[in-house]
């Protein structure tokens, strides 16, 4: 029994020592411990515990600010966070597990009204859905509003026809018109019928292996007819006359949305363009507060209508400007020499006349004493040296060195869309009066005085700026610079007024994409010298340091404008948008269609290198790639044209600052290129290469890294088939945050199938090497058809921020 108590004893008695010691820390957990634990957990993006670390923080100091903070800031994060997944759920098809997440949002954050609504929303779309097994009418259990919208719902579209056989048509004839319609309607499995005014004739056919539109447009060319659908198998043949068209063309309603009309403006010149190009009956009108135009066309002119308006409603490009302004200013005086007494006078001093008159000791003594400054003949004959005074001013040895060197660098950064106007102010606006009035005097007034009228200036750093941005990656800058301060006041009709000093740049360039550039510069100088001596004397090469003093004095005051312009946001192109595209005869648009399988191949089986954007013209030639050091900022050129500056300060030679900047960004320059001649290639691959999926499905696709070395962020684009796949969700991989980094991830829609993803790690971290994912695609299948998921540019950037070459590729998915 002993034994097995000792046992019992020993097994029993770590575990409660380690209660006892465990308990009391647990308990003894500070608030900040809490926030600590909370700002890890929000860096790795798991916002659900950070606000548990947060909040239990915030209960323990409620009256903390920095605490409350934390963890109002976390909890509309968190809540936000469960909306977004919530959200992509309910497009899964899962509303049940949507509701959860919903619901999850609401009690971190009862005041997210984006929670609310989505849960209403769900609960709706879970209402009209039909149960399974119900026989009960709906109609009578929706509302006027749910039946308006399966009203809408139930407007067909226009008519598409479907033949039967796709099979190439071979007819070699001679007959009427109505056979041969009829003949090709037998082949296809089409019903053809034809309009009681019908005048049918004799017409030759000879058609080898050509479709079935195709066959159709050749025999109605040749008869002078035209067809309509009239259902799915159903053909109308009638006389090819604008009367005919007119009264027998089948007319539908569209609305189109742009997507990209930030302004009136924008909205006016695409329908401009469409009131234009289309048929003067078609109706167009544009409604400026949806940003949408209704069309009430012919399908064929409602299809010309959506093409031009995706060539037309394109994501505008953004240019970011680094502009470095800098100042240099050097003042420097030597006065040397000795100024003697420049002055010398004799003056008469006052001259005084005493009388005395003496007498014995029975008499009175009376002395008197008469001053003045008048001469008595007296006095000239008893005039001495005592008599007069001698004035000579002072003399000053002066040895005196002044050297004093300014530098002054602003560094403003700008942003602005192409085509539109962007102001930048930095400073103060000052006061000046530019006029008065006397509100004068009247009977039943009280007089107000003098009135002044005051504008104000705008005193600092002013940039106006419209860049304009070309295919070819040329940027067009519309600039003005003003560099201004006030140097002094001036009194003008006793009212004191500024001095302003100004230094305004105002021109139009074109610089390359990162191409830093030396905008001006102007150098001031101001020389000059003075010599105050002896003449003669004063003037001798050895004796003239003694006998007289040299103030030389010299001023230089130098400013460079430096620029360097960025794309960060460019306008993409693709072959679609520039091909061009039959569109009839000049009295009827009537469009030819291509098999889907061609069209597939045209679109999204083309090689990506094809891809027409920003940096390639439509001929197919690449333009001359930008210099290597586009990706220098504004300091580092800006230091780079300070050392030139330096430089020439004190070799003292010919060339100018300026100059000097200009061979210093060379040389920065071919060492970039350096550089990025010996950086390795960055491989980007989509995994899997090729699959099979079936329509409605969900399926992912990874894009992976290889031969990675300090990569830091990876942006891309990636361009799919729209009219075969969805794009869910982008998520981040594990290769740029496998050291427990948090990863940064930014995905932007730019419509028709284009995608542009950033993936970047946190700042003033070393990138990783290696292979892994950088990013995971979520897709949905809608369609049948093959769609190529292609990597149309691709790029990286290591820890130090420079460029490192990279390649992409393409993978292919087969809906069925």
């Amino acid at each position: 029994m002993d034994r097995r108590l000792k046992s019992f004893l020993w097994r029993v008695l770590p575990v409660l020592l380690l209660f006892v010691l465990v308990l009391p820390v647990a308990k003894a957990q500070t608030a900040g411990s809490w926030v600590r634990r909370g700002q890890t957990a929000e860096a790795r993006g798991d916002y659900d515990t950070a606000f548990e670390d947060y909040k239990h923080a915030y209960e323990k100091h409620p009256k903390n600010l920095e605490y409350k903070t934390h963890y109002e800031r976390v909890r509309f994060q968190a809540a936000a966070a469960h909306v977004d997944q919530g959200r992509k759920l309910r497009a899964m098809g899962d509303p049940a597990a949507a509701l959860t997440q919903y619901m999850r949002a609401l009690e971190i954050d009862p005041s997210n009204q984006a929670a609310q609504q989505e849960i209403e929303e769900t609960h709706k779309q879970q209402m009209a859905a039909p149960a399974p097994g119900s026989n009960t009418g709906q109609g009578e259990q929706m509302s006027q509003q749910e039946a308006s919208l399966k009203a809408i719902s139930s407007m067909s579209a226009p008519i598409e026809l479907k033949p039967l056989s796709s099979d190439p048509i071979t007819l070699h004839m001679v007959e009427d018109a109505k056979v041969i319609y009829q003949a090709i309607g037998k082949t296809a499995g089409l019903n053809v019928l034809f309009d009681p005014d019908f005048t049918s004739k004799r017409i030759p056919v000879d058609l080898t292996n050509v479709s079935l539109d195709d066959a159709l447009r050749i025999v109605g060319a040749v008869a002078g007819t035209f067809w309509k659908p009239v259902t799915n198998n159903t053909i109308f043949v009638a006389q090819n006359t604008r009367t005919k068209r007119t009264d027998l063309d089948n007319l539908a309603v569209q609305t189109f949305y742009l997507t990209n009309a930030s302004q009136q403006n924008d909205a006016n010149e695409v329908t401009t363009a469409l009131r234009n190009l289309l048929d003067p009956s078609v109706k167009v009108y544009l409604v400026p507060s949806q940003n949408a135009i209704v069309m009430r066309a012919t399908t064929d002119q409602l299809l010309l209508a959506q093409k031009l308006i995706n060539d037309l409603d394109r994501t505008r490009p953004e240019v970011v400007v680094d502009v470095a302004v800098l100042e240099v200013s050097k003042a420097k005086e030597r006065n040397l020499g000795i100024t003697l007494p420049q002055t010398f006078g004799v003056g008469l001093q006052t001259l005084a006349t005493a009388n005395s008159t003496t007498s014995s000791s029975s008499t009175t003594t009376t002395t008197t004493t008469n001053s003045g400054s008048q001469l008595s003949l007296n006095d000239l004959g008893n005039l001495n040296a005592q008599n007069f005074a001698v004035t000579v001013s002072t003399a000053t040895a002066n040895l005196l060195l002044n050297d004093s060197d300014t530098r002054v660098l602003q560094n403003p950064r700008i942003r602005a869309t192409d085509g539109q106007r962007a102001t930048l102010k930095i400073g103060s606006k000052i006061p000046v009066a530019t006029g008065s009035y006397s509100a004068g005097t009247a009977a039943t007034t009280v007089s107000l005085g003098v009135q002044t009228q005051f504008q104000y200036l705008d005193v600092g750093v002013n940039i106006d700026m419209t860049p304009t941005v070309h295919y070819d990656r040329e940027i067009s800058l519309k600039m003005k610079i003003e560099i201004s301060t006030q140097s002094g006041s001036t009194t003008i009709s006793g009212v004191t007024e500024p001095i302003i000093s100004q230094r305004v740049i105002e021109q139009q360039i074109q610089l390359r994409e990162g191409e830093p550039s030396i905008l001006a510069g102007l150098l001031e100088q101001d020389t000059s010298s003075a010599v105050a001596g002896l003449p003669g004397l004063g003037e001798l090469p050895l004796l003239k340091y003694f006998f007289s003093s040299n103030d030389k004095k010299n001023d230089q005051d130098e400013i460079v404008f430096l620029l360097i312009p960025h794309i960060v946001r460019e306008q993409v192109l693709s072959p679609l948008n520039t091909r061009a595209v039959d569109t009839g005869t000049n009295q009827e648009i009537e469009l030819r269609r291509v098999p889907v399988s061609k069209v597939d191949d045209d679109t999204a089986g083309r090689n990506p290198d094809s891809e027409l954007s920003i940096g390639q013209t439509s001929s197919g030639i690449n333009p001359p790639l930008p210099s290597p050091n586009r990706n220098m900022t504004a300091n580092a050129a800006a230091n780079v044209a300070v050392a030139g500056m330096n430089q020439q300060a004190h070799a003292g030679g010919g060339m100018t600052a300026a100059d000097a900047a200009t061979a210093a960004l060379g040389q920065m320059s071919q060492q970039a290129a350096q550089d990025a001649n010996a950086a390795p290639t960055l491989a980007l691959n989509v995994m899997p290469p090729e699959s099979t999926q079936t329509v409605g499905s969900t399926f992912q696709m990874a894009v992976m890294a290889g031969n990675a070395k300090d990569v830091f962020s990876v942006p891309m684009q990636v361009q799919f088939n729209p009219g075969v796949l969805q794009l869910v969700n982008v998520d981040a991989g594990e290769m740029l945050g496998r050291d427990g980094q948090a990863v940064a991830l930014v995905h932007r829609d730019d419509g028709a199938g284009l995608v542009t993803i950033t993936a970047s790690r946190p700042p003033n971290v070393a990138g990783v090497s290696g292979q892994g994912v950088i990013c995971t695609l979520t897709f949905r299948a809608t369609a049948n058809g093959e769609a190529k998921v292609s990597l149309v540019k691709v790029g990286a950037k290591n820890s130090a921020q420079g460029n490192i070459p990279a390649v992409g590729s393409q993978a292919t998915i087969h809906v069925k």
